[in-house]
């Protein structure tokens, strides 16, 4: 993503359909049981088995996946960044933030991205990794 990343709220955010798990009326991100390892590495491999998505930056040691995801049909490209690390109670976080890179609009994208990932590492990680009804701070 650019340097500068507008809060989820400003105007700047609208206008790239800016979607973030860690914002008021955002989705809900998740908490799992499952260890980092195995968070970080079915995020990686869910990331690298679509079509379009590409991983430009990782660094596991600070949990960041940057991601640039391409559609052929709008012919443009929109930023992901992912987020995995352990909360406060040692349980593994995984927050998203979607926003359209030209400003063009595709009304609902960026959410059904963040959304997809987040309900396939749910399928991927099985039954039960899933902590339901936490959000950071609660």
């Amino acid at each position: 993503m650019a340097n500068h990343e507008p809060d989820a709220g400003s105007e700047e955010a609208a206008r790239r359909e800016l979607v973030d798990t860690r914002a008021p009326g955002g989705p809900e991100g998740r908490t799992y049981t499952a260890s980092f390892a195995d968070v970080w590495d079915a995020a990686t491999a869910d990331i690298q088995a679509r079509r379009g998505w590409e991983i430009v930056h990782a660094d596991e040691e600070r949990g960041l996946l940057t991601v640039v995801c391409r559609s052929r049909l709008r012919r443009s490209s929109d930023d992901l960044s992912v987020w995995v690390h352990l909360d406060e109670y040692g349980l593994t976080r995984v927050d998203a933030r979607a926003g359209s890179r030209e400003g063009r609009l595709s009304p609902g994208a960026n959410r059904r991205r963040v959304l997809e990932l987040l309900e396939s590492l749910d399928e991927a990680l099985g039954p039960g990794a899933r902590v339901v009804g936490r959000r950071p701070g609660r």
